[in-house]
């Protein structure tokens, strides 16, 4: 028997136009007729627009063919005032073109009015402080001849200023008779900061910080002083410090 060309079988050739039709079928009702079915036939992803400038947030609206509408402010600690901070569809999720993003933006720190604290005791300033949700910061005093109780002379910021919630108010301090005296501690070895802010609110000023390159502390250590530690200081006087850096 001669040797022919091989053909498909006709049942092998049916079978494959069913499964074609078939894919094609599937394939046309989820990407044609089932978006048309629910409206959906031009959803677009939804982009991030939480910690932008507004601004910036409209224009990727734009981008992605959707509108962008403010609906509400709030007070924030970390963002500042204009950026948003919460958006409704949140981002990654579809929408259909030209529908609506709704966002929330900052309007930036709380603020609050400084009172006005000159002629006050130091008790009743930092009570005033603490019922405006301030705090007191650096105490500077200054003795005179005068009689009577230390009074509060200044503030900084001024009375009737505005300063963010939590944020801290320097007070100059009028003090009456002599200041006290004290030895200098040993300050070497500590971090800056935290020195600094205890030096300061204890009346002491730090007027002039110096940083000298030591690769073998943390950058911040306090590597000297003046005056030395041993040495007499009086109540409200001034230090030097010398800290370390890597740079």
């Amino acid at each position: 028997m001669s040797e022919g060309k091989k053909g498909y079988h006709p049942f092998l050739i049916y079978t494959a136009v069913i499964a074609g039709i078939f894919i094609l079928g599937m394939a046309a009702f989820n990407f044609v007729i089932l978006p048309i079915l629910t409206g959906r036939g031009d959803i677009v992803i939804v982009p991030e627009l939480k910690g932008i400038p507004l601004e910036a947030a409209e224009e990727a609206c734009r981008e992605s063919g959707l509108n962008l509408m403010v609906t509400g402010e709030r007070y924030s600690g970390s963002a500042p005032a204009g950026y948003v901070l919460d958006q409704d569809p949140s981002p990654g999720e579809g929408l259909k073109g030209r529908r609506t993003v709704k966002v929330i933006t900052s309007s930036g720190m709380q603020m609050e009015e400084v009172p006005d604290l000159a002629g006050t005791t130091l008790r009743e300033a930092e009570l005033g402080l603490e019922s405006a949700r301030l705090r007191r910061g650096s105490l500077s005093r200054v003795f005179t001849s005068d009689t009577g109780p230390n009074r509060v002379a200044a503030s900084s910021p001024q009375g009737g200023s505005h300063a963010a919630i939590g944020s801290s108010v320097d007070l100059l301090l009028f003090m009456t008779g002599e200041p006290a005296v004290f030895l200098m501690p040993d300050l070497t070895g500590k971090d800056l900061l935290f020195v600094r802010e205890r030096l300061e609110r204890g009346g002491f000023h730090v007027t002039r910080v110096v940083s000298r390159r030591d690769e073998r502390r943390c950058p911040g250590t306090i590597l000297s002083q003046n005056p030395p530690a041993g040495y007499s200081i009086k109540e409200g006087g001034t230090i030097e410090l010398v800290v370390s850096t890597v740079d």
